[in-house]
């Protein structure tokens, strides 16, 4: 069906929450029509992550606590470049670099410069990195090679220091915006939602920051209750205040806003993945089912963009074909 915004409304209207989530979503997704008119892009196939640390990590997180870090390639002791080779010869457009924190929060991808810089010369993979906590330096590193920097941004001293254990503070994280951001690396900050035991800490605040500099994307994160860390007995956010991060983020920025691949799975994916896009989300990494359906319930245009991080969009993915 044609795209009609009264008919957005009415779906809105008849969800099961609030007025006030209600009348932000449909202020929201009225700006992002306005910003963007009726496209939507569906990331199906991410980059693939290849950690240069192994399965190595100085920190327990209290969410992650090197979980995640065991599901990606091993870059490590000379394995990058070898993998990376194969992932462009079998087609891959893109590779995300990524890896355990060093205990000052970096994500020490800039100790492998000259591995990485072969890898720039030899193949056509854009490069992302999860970059961590850096200083001055160690962005101009990183300016040699990065693509796009994968930053997440965290805006409460408290979640920094009680989640992630480290000494640093909020100030840290604006700083290494300002860092990156001289360093001329484009950005794609993340803002994860409900870091901090599954509660909204620091969400509002991680966004002023990032809009203090000139992001390409803002991409939403959702905490994920993981089994085997200190925090898997606890609730991932509620799908109202994820709602009030994506709406507030919308009214902020004049960029486009991403959902990512890490968010919770089963009905609470689904049920997020509509409210999110009648939150005024852009673009999605592994649409679910509902997704699709309320995309074309919506008169939404789907364009499904492929091999690529929903970081760059379908500029990027065209500009990056052999």
């Amino acid at each position: 069906m044609p795209f009609d915004l009264s008919h957005a409304e009415n779906i809105i209207n008849a969800l099961e929450t609030d007025a006030a989530t209600k009348n932000a979503m449909l202020r929201a997704f009225t700006r992002r029509i306005d910003l963007f008119g009726a496209d939507i892009e569906f990331f199906n196939e991410p980059f693939t992550p290849i950690s240069l640390t192994g399965t190595q990590c100085s920190l327990k997180c209290k969410h992650c606590d090197s979980h995640y870090l065991q599901h990606m390639l091993d870059g490590s002791s000379g394995r990058l470049y070898p993998e990376a080779l194969f992932m462009a010869r079998t087609g891959a457009r893109g590779i995300l670099l990524s890896g355990g924190s060093a205990t000052d929060g970096s994500v020490p991808t800039y100790l492998q410069e000259k591995n990485i810089l072969k890898v720039k010369k030899d193949t056509n993979l854009k490069i992302s990195a999860h970059t961590g906590i850096i200083d001055r330096s160690q962005a101009k590193i990183l300016s040699n090679y990065l693509d796009m920097a994968l930053f997440d941004v965290i805006g409460d001293d408290e979640t920094v220091h009680d989640i992630l254990g480290l000494k640093a503070l909020a100030k840290d994280y604006e700083n290494t915006l300002e860092y990156l951001t001289c360093a001329g690396i484009p950005l794609a900050p993340h803002i994860i939602v409900g870091l901090n035991n599954g509660v909204l800490k620091g969400e509002f605040r991680a966004l002023e920051m990032v809009r203090k500099f000139k992001p390409e994307v803002v991409v939403i994160v959702v905490f994920i209750p993981t089994k085997g860390t200190a925090l898997e007995g606890i609730n991932p956010p509620k799908i109202e205040d994820v709602v009030k991060v994506i709406t507030k983020a919308r009214e902020m920025f004049d960029e486009p806003l991403s959902l990512s691949c890490v968010r919770p799975g089963g009905r609470y994916r689904s049920t997020l993945d509509m409210y999110a896009i009648l939150s005024g989300i852009n673009r999605i990494a592994v649409p679910s089912r509902k997704a699709h359906a309320i995309s074309r319930e919506l008169g939404l245009n789907i364009k499904e963009v492929t091999k690529m991080c929903c970081s760059y969009g379908e500029a990027y993915e065209k500009n990056s074909k052999p």
